[in-house]
């Protein structure tokens, strides 16, 4: 017996040690051909962390040859579960948090795509493995308008990292020097749609941590990072997607902020200011309010043009109006193209302006352009219903008219087609208000009218 039980120790230490040699020999191979490949790569690897605690190649990616090459038209990524396998304590905190949900936003549903193979093999994206049940309800219209290649670069680039880590910190460098610049936030956090990174750049703060580092001013990572935490979230108490804070949730969340102010300023002082930050989002979302209540009211009385019947699809919606979460940027009237910009450019950028403590994004980029937008929604909006009148009077002379008059009924086509046009040219901006105003009442007077 004691004969049998060492021979069959001698056999399992010998496929362990088989084992272990195949996992060897797979590294030096990944290593022997990177080196020839891409040599800046094993260069990195060599120098991280990760090397000197034996974490190779196929710890991460698996000893798979066709998974991590394009021999089968894709490569597979390390997503955020193999890092998880270590970091459990980071990976916890950042699916808790917004970035945690940032890549199901983007990615959303595409069972109203065209089946392709790409989405077919894709379902574990938006599907738990084995399951048809969705990880997550968003759905973005603005990602399914897009082509696949913009998908992929314009915004997937982005909205990956709820299961990318190397969407921050680099895929084979361990240096956290690296992801602690805040350079890295602005590759995604920048732009018309939010420039957290630039707002924070020409700030007091951001100019104070340029000339005297993190210990004099904050930047990204201390005010939404504090202590190390990978939950971006904590202390954000507005513009979450998909979520309305209960009060007492506000509060709590408000107290982290303030905690985190707090060890600069004065806690009075930072709840002024939070606190307007508050009021002048409130004050700006009732602009956009107005905004689309106008809008609306035309689509009802069917004066936007195009109207939503006569453009292509929605992806979501169909031909029916959206301006809500779920608005795209293709296929527009005018005065939705200008309540766009307003709603996802302007409005926000006034209200984190003030969160970020730059004034001139407040103000300059944010506030004065939110308002000159709803001026011209207000201006058209006239426009078009003063159109719509004149289209009456004329349709209304046509049928007086009608009974034997030929004539009559083509000077009333005329006159529509040159108001049409005229409008037309006022709205590429080839012709000022006042212009418009003069050449329109020469237009009737021409016509009798």
């Amino acid at each position: 017996m004691k004969y049998v039980f060492k021979l069959l120790l001698l056999a399992a230490l010998s496929a362990v040690s088989i084992v272990f040699a195949d996992e060897k020999a797979a590294v030096e191979d990944c290593v022997s051909c990177h080196n020839r490949e891409t040599p800046n790569l094993v260069r990195t690897w060599k120098g991280s962390a990760h090397a000197g605690q034996d974490i190779s190649c196929i710890t991460c990616h698996g000893k798979g040859y066709d998974e991590n090459h394009l021999t089968g038209g894709k490569r597979q990524s390390v997503e955020a579960h193999v890092c998880a396998g270590c970091h459990d304590g980071p990976a916890r905190e950042h699916f808790t948090g917004k970035h945690g949900v940032s890549f199901r936003s983007g990615r959303a549903c595409t069972r109203k795509m065209r089946k392709t193979i790409e989405i077919s093999e894709g379902c574990n994206d938006c599907h738990e493995e084995g399951s048809a049940l969705p990880r997550h309800d968003i759905e973005c219209a603005r990602f399914l308008a897009q082509s696949p290649a913009m998908q992929r670069q314009g915004c997937l680039s982005c909205h990956k990292i709820e299961n990318r880590c190397d969407a921050c910190h680099t895929p084979h460098d361990t240096d956290l020097k690296i992801v602690r610049d805040p350079a890295v936030c602005g590759t995604c956090h920048m732009g018309p749609d939010h420039p957290q990174y630039e707002m924070w750049k020409t700030s007091r703060h951001g100019v104070m941590f340029e000339q005297k580092g993190r210990d004099y001013a904050p930047d990204c990572t201390v005010c939404h990072m504090p202590e190390g935490t990978h939950n971006v979230s904590g202390g954000v108490t507005m513009g979450i997607i998909g979520q309305k804070y209960p009060e007492n949730v506000r509060s709590s969340e408000r107290e982290k902020m303030l905690k985190v102010c707090s060890k600069c300023h004065a806690r009075s002082f930072a709840e002024v200011n939070l606190q307007d930050g508050d009021t002048i989002q409130r004050e700006s979302k009732a602009l956009i309010d107005e905004a689309a209540s106008i809008i609306r009211e035309l689509d009802k009385e069917g004066l936007l043009m195009p109207a939503p019947s006569e453009r292509p699809p929605h992806p979501l919606k169909g031909r029916a109006l959206e301006i809500g979460p779920q608005m795209i940027y293709e296929d527009l009237s005018r005065i939705e193209a200008l309540f766009f910009r307003m709603k996802k450019f302007y409005y926000i950028i006034t209200y984190k302006g003030v969160f970020h403590q730059n004034p001139d994004y407040a103000h300059w980029y944010g506030n004065a352009p939110l308002k000159l937008a709803l001026s011209e929604i207000k201006s058209e909006a006239g426009l078009l219903r003063d159109l719509k009148r004149l289209e009456q009077r004329i349709d209304n002379l046509v049928a007086m008219g009608a009974e034997g008059s030929s004539k009559t009924e083509t000077e009333g086509k005329s006159l529509k087609t040159e108001l049409r046009q005229l409008r037309e040219l006022y709205l590429s901006k080839d012709l000022s208000e006042d212009e418009y105003e003069k050449r329109r009442n020469e237009i009737m007077e021409k016509h009798g009218l």
